[in-house]
């Protein structure tokens, strides 16, 4: 999506910026800063006015997007270049096995939502995809937090080493 799109720019643009005042986050860091925003749209997606529906939609498409992007610096920083299709296509594997769990959690939903007929009319039908995902993305915040947690040290002395 475009907003996908624009998330994959602002890395880059956040580097730029962060690096011209001297000052460095680390990526781990960036994703938890992410992840928050995009378990909220989740969320927010239980309401049921538009609104909301586009909220949420740029939030985590830009989120989705960014941390796409961040990715590739985090598996090359963490675990080298020697491998590094290897260590990236089994990092980015979530993306079609996601889709395809996400995908079939929904349907299965939808259909128990439709009273027997396998139709479903309104908010109701995608209420418990949308707890679920927003739950999951919370746990998948807290792990993102314990990369931090765990990387932290890797990034401080990288940070002392840049700047000298």
């Amino acid at each position: 999506s475009a907003f996908s799109f624009f998330g994959r720019l602002l890395p880059s643009l956040l580097d730029y910026l962060f690096y011209r005042q001297k000052y460095m986050i680390s990526r781990p860091a960036c994703v938890v800063a992410l992840m928050v925003p995009m378990t909220g749209s989740f969320f927010l997606l239980l309401n049921s006015s538009n609104l909301c529906l586009y909220i949420s939609t740029a939030v985590i498409g830009v989120c989705t997007g960014a941390i796409t992007s961040i990715a590739v610096s985090i598996t090359t920083e963490l675990f080298g270049t020697k491998n590094f299709g290897v260590n990236h296509n089994v990092l980015v594997a979530n993306i079609p096995i996601g889709s395809f769990v996400f995908g079939y959690l929904a349907a299965v939903l939808y259909r128990r939502e439709g009273n027997g007929d396998g139709k479903c009319i309104g908010m109701e039908c995608y209420r418990n995809s949308f707890i679920i995902w927003g739950s999951l993305c919370f746990l998948g915040t807290n792990l993102a937090l314990l990369l931090y947690a765990r990387s932290r040290s890797f990034y401080s002395q990288r940070s002392t080493g840049q700047q000298q």
